[in-house]
């Protein structure tokens, strides 16, 4: 077995699950030394990095569950026996708290796991343990970086020292880009699983937006929140969302040979978040690289309702959600079954943070809850823009986008957080797939704060991609001729990585 895993055992910082799914089936190496690599490969780089806030203790033993189940049964799922990490705002019922990144939510427990941790388990994942995130998915401070938080301190990216890791699925984009998990979960309101995915140099996918799945989530929206993978490949996108999904299957067996002959997608620019020239270059590759592939291109395809949404006060943008953090936060404390704070209501929740050292207040100020406590379900604004919502998340947004230019996926060259928050309010898919790095001689440049490094040779960039509300295929399908085309993660390079790999760990006598 030996001189066959010198031959097979593949690099942790790019195995795909599919590398791990093979290796596990030909018993190149077991899950059991599969999750003693990664919680090496964490604990050397997690003082640099902050990715990971908890690992959890049961893992190993649960891994040595799965292995003899796969030897004496066969595997539940191409998931079986694999390492996985969760955001900390995802409900698990087991070794590990869930705390959305806080300190004040420490020994809080929930009555039930969040849906998606049932799914994965049943599918014989390996819960790894919890990622570092935003404090409260972004929902708490004006005056702090994203990617912070009281429990995990400031994760940081991995391609520049001092990078800006974007938020707020933070730890679980760096993990899976460092190699620390095969794949992680993030959850999204906005933006928060394919930007921090962006910056980490992988794929981050938000699917349309099921409330069963979404469902045991420390919330920002109970109306928006959707739970979502990241992983190396859309390929390992579509394989996890084939043991997840709900309705019916990916078909991710297909993604290679299926045809994108005939498919229309649509260009659309954000003129608020102009693509620079770097990424206009990469994108115009792109471009060219769908055509060749049979799809055809609309290109300035409009959003209907945009004009009239940027148009709007950022109080009234941000008016429903806010009111809806209240709500849904409420809500979530008021159903522990453990609350040893006994936090019933957001001004509980803001009095604990500030009277916690550990949650450093006023440094980190609680500006975003504060306005949110001030919202009522009554006020006429808030009323107004239910309607005014439905419009921009239907005919007036990326589904009128769709339909008036008879387009099945829109593309762009730039995150973009309005398209973003268009997605949300219709609960469709979104994707961001890596096409390319900034070269060397780039000028740096920092975040407003002046803290953080956005811009630097080696830091990765985005597509991102749009598809209608249940249309995740067609997105995915698009998604992987880009992904496949591209190649982007291999010229990525962390500027510090892991020393410890599985080879490392593939002795009978290893050590824990």
């Amino acid at each position: 077995m030996t001189a066959v895993c010198a031959l097979r055992v593949p690099m942790l910082l790019d195995a795909t699950i599919e590398d791990i799914s093979e290796g596990l089936d030909k018993a190149v190496f077991t899950s059991t030394q599969l999750v003693r690599a990664y919680q090496a490969r964490v604990l050397e780089t997690n003082d640099h990095f902050h990715a990971v806030i908890q690992l959890n203790p049961e893992a190993e033993a649960i891994a040595e569950a799965l292995d003899l189940e796969r030897k004496e049964q066969g595997r539940r799922s191409i998931l079986h026996g694999v390492p996985i990490l969760l955001k900390d705002n995802i409900v698990t019922s087991d070794a590990t708290e869930t705390t959305g990144g806080s300190s004040v939510l420490l020994g809080s427990r929930s009555s039930s796991e969040a849906a998606i941790v049932n799914m994965l388990r049943k599918a014989g994942v390996v819960i790894l343990g919890k990622s570092n995130m935003s404090e409260f998915a972004g929902f708490r401070h004006t005056n702090a970086d994203t990617g912070w938080s009281a429990r995990g301190g400031q994760a940081t990216g991995i391609f520049w020292p001092g990078q800006k890791p974007s938020g707020s699925s933070t730890g679980s984009a760096i993990s899976v880009g460092l190699g620390l998990a095969a794949a992680a979960f993030g959850t999204e309101t906005i933006s928060s699983i394919v930007s921090p995915a962006e910056k980490a140099g992988i794929v981050g996918f938000k699917p349309t937006r099921h409330e069963a799945v979404s469902y045991g989530l420390i919330p920002v929206s109970a109306n928006l929140d959707v739970v979502g993978p990241m992983a190396k490949t859309v390929k390992d996108i579509a394989l996890i969302m084939d043991v997840v999904e709900l309705d019916r299957a990916f078909l991710s067996p297909l993604l290679d040979g299926a045809p994108l002959r005939g498919i229309q997608v649509g260009v659309i620019y954000d003129p608020e978040q102009p693509a620079n020239v770097q990424k206009m270059a990469a994108f115009k590759h792109v471009v060219k690289v769908l055509q060749s592939s049979g799809t055809n291109i609309t290109d300035g395809v409009q959003l209907p309702g945009l004009e009239e949404y940027l148009n709007l006060p950022e109080r009234l943008k941000t008016l429903v959600m806010e009111t809806d953090f209240k709500i849904s936060m409420e809500a979530y404390l008021q159903s522990l079954a453990s609350n040893p704070n006994r936090l019933t209501n957001l001004n509980d929740l803001m009095e604990a943070i500030k009277n916690d050292p550990q949650e450093k207040y006023p440094e980190r100020n609680i500006a975003i809850m504060e306005s949110a406590s001030r919202t009522s379900t009554r006020d006429p604004d808030y009323l107004s823009m239910l309607r005014k919502e439905e419009y921009f998340g239907g005919p007036g947004g990326l589904e009128g986008a769709l339909d008036n230019s008879e387009c099945r996926v829109l593309i762009s060259p730039a995150a973009s957080l309005t398209f973003q928050r268009f997605a949300a309010m219709g609960g469709s898919p979104v994707i961001s797939v890596p096409i390319g790095v900034y070269p060397e001689g780039t000028p740096i440049e920092h975040d407003k704060t002046g803290t953080l490094v956005t811009v630097a040779p080696g830091i990765p960039f985005s597509l991102y991609l749009y598809a209608r509300r249940f249309d995740d295929e067609g997105l995915l399908l698009v998604a992987h001729i880009v992904d496949k085309f591209m190649q982007t993660r291999k010229s990525l390079k962390p500027y510090k990585s892991p020393t410890v790999d599985l080879k490392d760990y593939l002795a009978h006598n290893t050590i824990r």
